[in-house]
């Protein structure tokens, strides 16, 4: 893996000024602000029981159990997911940072002049099931649309690539695509022994040909926060494009991870500067995006 550094903010502006813009989520991204699904009380300890000692690992302990045991488990985690999205509070602040991550690539794809139409689309790839990341961008104000297992269908195929356009101003807009990996609160992909199979169901295996399709565009760019790289079929494809040229920037939360193997020394991680007091990876994110585009403006 290559280290990010600082001083290498002229090279990475270049980048990422006439890139296509991509992003994949996972759970960390949202930070503190809705808790991971080790974090539900309920479920966890309906787990405990079950197994008769402390969870060491929720969905490797899950798949463990019998089948009906394991849904009962699931389905009192997504009714807590499910409150946890309606109560989400957007002004905590690891939120704010994502409203800012989101509003700072808006404004780079806005006033940055050397882009093709396709990079006016930003995607995000998401493997959470929640409605954070549409709740923010729509309080922006920007444009977006959510292709997600519950609404992938053959009428929405057309929205795989959108790009809006303001006839007043006469421009194309920047429009971010969210693509639910892993489904949504509505039709998720639970934890379970078969999880991978379940995702190359019609309707998730168009999500990820079109992920594929997408991040093995020429100059294209890809922002890792809060996944842990545990998807096989999520890390093939990344490899997959590695090898057609897509950059990779990795945010770690935590320095003593590791990340899979198979990508070697082709992605570049960007680590904590203090792994004992540790920042939100996605506030990191925002920050080295704002200051790559102070560093343009500035030239």
């Amino acid at each position: 893996m290559k280290e990010f550094k600082k001083e290498n903010i002229v090279n990475f502006t270049k980048i990422i000024s006439s890139s296509h813009i991509n992003f994949l989520f996972g759970a960390g991204v949202n930070g503190r602000a809705i808790p991971q699904m080790v974090g539900f009380d309920e479920p966890r300890e309906m787990l405990k029981a079950k197994l008769g000692r402390d969870v060491v690992n929720f969905e490797n302990d899950l798949n463990g159990l019998d089948v009906e045991v394991r849904k009962e488990i699931l389905a009192k985690f997504i009714e807590e997911l499910k409150t946890a999205d309606g109560e989400v509070d957007l002004k905590h602040q690891d939120l704010k940072d994502l409203e800012g991550l989101f509003s700072a690539i808006n404004k780079l794809v806005i006033e940055t002049e050397n882009r093709k139409i396709t990079m006016k689309q930003v995607n995000i790839y998401t493997t959470n099931y929640d409605t954070v990341q549409e709740k923010i961008i729509s309080n922006l104000g920007v444009l977006f649309n959510v292709i997600s297992s519950s609404k992938n269908d053959t009428t929405n195929d057309k929205f795989f690539e959108m790009v809006g356009y303001d006839y007043g101003k006469g421009r194309y807009v920047p429009t971010f695509l969210i693509s639910k990996i892993h489904g949504d609160l509505d039709d998720p992909i639970l934890p379970n022994i078969n999880k991978y199979d379940d995702t190359l169901q019609a309707k998730r295996f168009e999500i990820l040909f079109n992920m594929k399709s997408q991040l093995s565009r020429s100059n294209s760019v890809l922002f890792i926060i809060g996944y842990s790289g545990n998807d096989k079929h999520i890390n093939g494809i990344l490899k997959d494009c590695l090898s057609s040229g897509l950059s990779i920037y990795w945010f770690q939360y935590d320095n003593d991870s590791s990340l899979p193997e198979e990508f070697g020394s082709r992605v570049t991680i960007i680590k904590q500067e203090d792994n004992e007091n540790k920042v939100n990876s996605t506030k990191m994110c925002k920050e080295i995006i704002e200051g790559s585009w102070a560093n343009q403006s500035e030239e």
